[in-house]
């Protein structure tokens, strides 16, 4: 947070405290509180603890590395952020180890020292008997690191320990894992991963790949400048490999014909990123991922090249097939980048131009980029579990005759890193001039959720214009500085009214008056608010009450959108159906996460601020 390492001390024991049976050890306890032991405190602590898991206000914890790989002879910290975000009674605190291939799990006590396989125990505590604590406040808290000026270190001693020594010879992923479980150790109020691996070496990466190339996880690949995949080659990337962008103009291309197969897993995602440790990435540390293919788009003549671009075969998309495959994009992460390639022309987080069907785009993360989180120009490519937080401009960008389909999109952010352009939902156009080409922009999106932490930056929900159209449903929009949505220019007004263009059965929370669109045409206010309560006539104004509860920025950390138990997306009778066209899921909620499957926090994401 910030790239300030802060400890905030909570106050002395008290006398009942420290008469406890199992005392902490005070050398490395000034950061924490003992809670009294007594069979009234514990039952207000297990109570309040299970009203949390129904009513919000669970505790904040993230987790990090200061990389996310290591050869030998590089020191491995960790550090963890916690907030008790209104949750005051006593909980444990439980830190463990763990192999991400085998599952095996080693805890860990407050002297720093990992315990036997087999043997679970929370921090402060003994086997089977947790010691609660009371939450503290803590930012970029380091649990294990050297207190020295290393670029590859937090540069603060650790309270569990010094950095961890990574071992000569031995390959493989693991991740750290912190909990806050109820006062009885049971259940768990919020958790938190930071996912690393060890490996034997360096791979640079320069140029185009003529021939199909296969990475693997027991190195790090390193992009440096644009890199294309030039057809037929395919490349293979396994699950859990790390690459880093090396430079700003670092940019993967998958060109025409070629093919991209980056299969991740939950627990061994992909994760493309940037070459600075924790504390220092940003925007545009990089580029991103780009795919073009061979799916239908309406530029004249039926193919075109990527903006800011020289007009070239590696940049060009568009043709005749509308199935056309260029790979595998699932369980991967995106972050930092966004390398302007020309003024207000940057990297999008994914951008899919001219890519069709056989394509596979599935649990997408795009952390913290320059521009939007996911372009399409044109083409058909589908696209399910989609995550953006922190991207600088839009969240979903159609283009140029995009036929997407969409399901599960969740996007937040922060008030931070942001253009006062963005949209929180989506952005959506015909083309840059607004024209009748064919086929017009016309995108199926179902079940998405957006959030802002702040309505000081960042514009609209979603702004449909230029003659577009598309259908939207089981949306949930919240905390936009301008209206929900904003609906502009005439042809975009007739697609609305002859029900080419819809947004129905959503939730759009927030603010439809005259002064939500400034700087906007007299009457947009009005075509806007009867587009989404008079056309459509199944939306509401309304709390949509999520986990996570009123979006502020220490709740984005761990970022709970799931809807309460009385939360109106879970009303039935509101909820559109999606057709069984073979894509989309069948759902009874609203927004991106249903009871039962949170999956965003399944411990393949990403949450961190810098």
């Amino acid at each position: 947070m910030r790239r300030i390492l802060m400890i905030l001390a909570i106050g002395v024991f008290s006398a009942a405290a420290l008469a406890a049976p199992r005392p902490l050890d005070a050398r490395n306890t000034q950061w924490v509180r003992r809670a009294p032991l007594s069979a009234e405190v514990l039952d207000t602590a297990l109570a309040q603890a299970s009203f949390a898991e129904t009513n919000g206000n669970r505790p904040v914890v993230l987790l990090e590395t200061n990389y996310y790989t290591f050869n030998p002879s590089e020191p491995l910290q960790l550090r963890v952020t916690v907030d008790p975000n209104g949750f005051g009674a006593a909980a444990t605190m439980f830190l463990y180890w763990e192999n991400r291939t085998t599952g095996e799990r080693r805890y860990y006590n407050v002297a720093g020292s990992q315990l036997a396989a087999g043997v679970q125990q929370d921090l402060f505590g003994g086997v089977n008997a947790p010691v609660p604590v009371f939450i503290p406040t803590l930012r970029d808290f380091v649990l294990f690191g050297n207190a020295d000026a290393n670029t590859l270190s937090f540069g603060a001693a650790g309270a569990l320990g010094s950095s961890i020594s990574v071992p000569s010879g031995q390959t493989g992923l693991y991740q750290f894992v912190f909990e806050l479980r109820d006062a009885a150790g049971k259940r768990v109020l919020a958790r938190s991963n930071a996912m690393y691996s060890y490996i034997t070496g360096t791979v640079d990466v320069s140029g185009t790949i003529t021939t199909s190339q296969h990475w693997t996880a027991d190195k790090r690949y390193v992009l440096h400048d644009y890199v294309g995949v030039q057809a037929p080659a395919v490349l293979t990337i396994d699950p859990g490999t790390v690459i880093y962008g090396g430079d700003g103009r670092a940019t993967l291309f998958i060109q025409k014909s070629a093919k991209i197969i980056a299969d991740g897993t939950e627990r061994r995602p992909i994760i493309f990123t940037s070459p600075q440790r924790t504390g220092l990435r940003a925007q545009k540390d990089w580029g991103s991922l780009v795919l073009f293919g061979n799916a239908p788009i309406n530029f004249p003549g039926g193919s075109s090249f990527m903006e800011g671009l020289p007009s070239q075969p590696a940049y060009a998309f568009g043709g005749t097939d509308p199935a056309d495959n260029s790979g595998i994009v699932r369980y991967v992460r995106l972050e930092f980048g966004g390398f302007e390639i020309a003024t207000n022309q940057e990297i999008n987080g994914l951008t899919l131009a001219g890519v069709g069907t056989g394509t596979v785009i599935d649990y997408v993360e795009v952390l913290q980029n320059k521009d939007d989180c996911f372009e399409w120009f044109g083409g058909t490519a589908n696209a399910k579990h989609l995550l953006g937080i922190d991207c600088a401009d839009d969240a979903l960008d159609t283009d140029n005759g995009s036929q997407a389909n969409v399901q599960f999109a969740a996007f937040i952010k922060r008030g931070v890193y942001d253009e006062n352009d963005s949209n929180i939902l989506a952005e959506s156009d015909n083309d840059a001039n607004g024209s009748a080409n064919l086929p017009l922009t016309n995108p199926t999106i179902y079940n998405v959720t957006t959030v802002r932490a702040t309505t000081q930056d960042g514009n609209f929900g979603a702004v449909l214009r230029r003659n577009t159209t598309g259908k939207y449903y089981n949306v949930i929009t919240m905390g936009t500085k301008n209206a929900p949505i904003d609906l502009r220019d005439a042809p975009t007004v007739a697609s609305a009214n002859s029900g080419k263009l819809v947004i129905d059965n959503s939730i759009l929370f927030g603010n439809f008056a005259d002064a939500a669109f400034p700087s906007r045409p007299a009457g947009e206010a009005d075509a806007s608010r009867t587009f989404a309560f008079t056309t459509n006539k199944n939306n509401r104004n309304v709390d949509p009450k999520l986990a996570m509860g009123t979006p502020s920025l220490i709740r984005t950390l761990t970022p709970d959108l799931s809807p309460l138990a009385n939360s109106p997306a879970l009303d039935a009778d509101f909820v559109a159906h999606p057709p069984d066209n073979g894509f989309f899921e069948q759902v009874d909620f609203q927004g991106a996460v249903g009871p039962g499957n949170n999956w965003i926090l399944s411990g393949w994401a990403c949450f961190s601020d810098n």
